[in-house]
């Protein structure tokens, strides 16, 4: 192995597939955090290689570790600029009767010394974290860069990462060959069962964490939501500019589906369980974290729209250079689930003044949402008309249908009345983002449904004249 050796690169080019996230330094150290909790609270004894950030943030954690009274060795891995003393180097320095830290020094040349990680090694569990700057990241020390992470408990992945370090520990004596041959020994000895036990309790307790800091977002003194209502004061026609009830609602809606892979998380861990306890626990695991993506990707779209500055004027567009591709994307989710999907929609009909990213979002939200809510065998018609000075474009089918009571708040953030025919993993935001870009183009929405037959959702949008613009 060269003395160029990334921990970063090794690791992401032998994950199949890759895997790699930008996470903020916070949320590297609670990474960090939730192992050495697992390994206290468990009473392992482990082997653990570190590279910490610049900021050294994480001696709390690792000083956690060391007075645990756990039999441990940890090498703290630094480079030649390290105020740590090349005589230091390699000679163990007991911390306790059970824990003692090796000072190794890395390879003037490494890529290491640009990267912070964390090796955990033991008889129980095998864990690594990893992360360093993107390559693509202009330094801005006015705020907080993301950084280039991946965090993997595979063990024939660390067992690579461990091969390697050899070329780059910069120590004369035989120390490096005798410890790193130790460890690759003890990736045999590692019990599957055990490895399993402890990784439930991981996600418990990055859960805990999670939980934790929410419950801290909702209990913060009330000085720190007045502010912010002062700076952005709610509108009527907006309630996205509210921001402490938008914070509240995000908080409430992690918390649901938190609490729910929590209690999936101990209940598999329960050696009684049958196997289809077992798989309808995982499946809800895995309709929780549909849950969670589809409130990030939500709450990342509601951000954009409220960040992006609105044009002083709005470009011509047509309906039939939107829609007919739009709902061409779909086809194949409708006859998955046997829905007769069409459209009509005229070409000779006038432009309307909006961007064409914002009728796409339209579209594409009010689409998947009479998709959701049609059984199998119904059918979803999209149809543009005149009506006056507007163009219509309307969204029927043949689902659920809305109850009458249900109608006013189906466009409010969050709200998800109605039950889906297959899930309900909805962020409930789709409906809310389409009346806010609406607002903007000067268009309206209305909906009229009866429950068991079906909803019809009325865009209307303003036609373009020569005498007009939405300004």
């Amino acid at each position: 192995m060269t003395k160029d050796l990334s921990v970063y690169q090794l690791t992401l080019n032998t994950l199949s597939p890759s895997q790699s996230l930008q996470v903020s330094s916070a949320t590297l150290q609670s990474l960090v955090g939730v192992l050495i909790d697992v390994l206290i609270e468990e009473n392992v004894p482990a082997t653990i290689w570190v590279n910490q950030p610049s900021e050294n943030n994480w001696q709390n954690e690792l000083q956690r570790y060391q007075h645990s009274g756990i039999p441990q060795t940890i090498y703290l891995c630094s480079g030649v600029e390290n105020e740590l003393a090349v005589t230091d180097v390699g000679n163990p320095v007991a911390i306790s009767a059970n824990s003692q830290v090796v000072p190794v020094q890395l390879s003037a040349r490494s890529q290491l010394q640009g990267e912070c990680f964390l090796i955990v090694v033991s008889d129980q569990l095998s864990g690594l974290i990893v992360a360093c700057q993107p390559e693509s990241t202009i330094l801005d020390r006015s705020q907080s860069q993301p950084l280039d992470a991946i965090c993997t408990f595979e063990r024939r992945v660390i067992q690579r990462v461990v091969a390697g370090m050899k070329g780059v520990v910069a120590i004369a004596s035989p120390m490096p060959e005798e410890l790193l041959g130790r460890l690759e020994t003890q990736f045999s000895l590692l019990s599957t069962s055990d490895e399993k036990a402890l990784l439930t309790q991981l996600l418990v307790k990055q859960i805990q964490r999670t939980e934790d800091k929410l419950h801290s977002l909702t209990t913060s003194e009330p000085e720190f939501f007045s502010q912010t209502t002062t700076a952005i004061p709610p509108s009527p026609h907006d309630d996205l500019r509210n921001k402490d009830e938008l914070l509240k609602r995000v908080v409430q809606e992690l918390r649901t589906p938190l609490t729910n892979m929590k209690t999936a998380l101990k209940l598999l861990d329960s050696p009684q369980l049958k196997p289809a306890q077992r798989q309808r626990y995982t499946q809800l695991l895995n309709t929780e974290c549909d849950r969670q993506i589809s409130l990030m990707a939500g709450l990342q779209e509601i951000v954009q729209l409220e960040s992006e500055p609105e044009p002083t004027t709005l470009p011509l567009v047509q309906l039939a250079a939107i829609v007919p591709g739009v709902v061409s994307t779909y086809q194949p989710l409708a006859q998955e689930k046997g829905i007769q999907l069409g459209y009509t929609v005229p070409r000779d009909l006038p432009c309307v003044f909006c961007l064409e990213t914002w009728l796409r979002q339209i579209v594409i939200n009010l689409l998947h949402n009479s998709l959701k809510f049609t059984p199998t065998g119904g059918q979803v018609q999209v149809r543009a008309t005149l009506q006056d000075e507007y163009l219509q474009l309307g969204f029927s089918d043949t689902g659920i249908g809305i109850a009458p009571n249900e109608i006013p708040r189906i466009f409010d953030s969050f709200y998800r009345g109605r039950s889906t025919i297959s899930d309900n993993t909805g962020a409930g935001l789709g409906l809310t983002i389409v009346q806010q870009l609406l607002l903007r183009c000067g268009g309206s929405i209305s909906v009229t449904s009866r429950l068991g037959e079906g909803s019809n959702f009325k865009v209307l949008l303003p036609i373009a004249t020569s005498t007009s613009a939405i300004s």
